[in-house]
């Protein structure tokens, strides 16, 4: 077994982690795995990323903070943040 790492993709309705999740991707260390929408989920696997976090995530990289100023120039749809996780998974 070996440790690798995980990565989720968490889209916020802010730069807050504890603002409602909108969109997620999650990137597994397995060779032939699709990142895809999955039709018959019932919605995020996290509510927020602070959710995330509590589970055992880290914050890897924060969202850009420029679009979150008010009469900003930059044009903001969700602000994502970038969590790891490091798991055994078998080779």
């Amino acid at each position: 077994m070996a440790i690798k790492q995980r990565l989720l993709y968490l889209s916020g309705q802010s730069t807050d982690p504890r603002s409602p999740a909108i969109s997620q991707a999650l990137h597994e260390p397995v060779h032939g795995t699709i990142v895809e929408i999955d039709p018959t989920s019932r919605g995020l696997d996290y509510a927020t990323v602070h959710d995330a976090v509590v589970d055992g995530w880290r914050i890897v990289h924060f969202p850009d903070q420029r679009g979150s100023v008010y009469d900003s120039d930059v044009q903001v749809i969700g602000f994502q943040f970038i969590l790891e996780k490091l798991e055994e998974f078998n080779d």
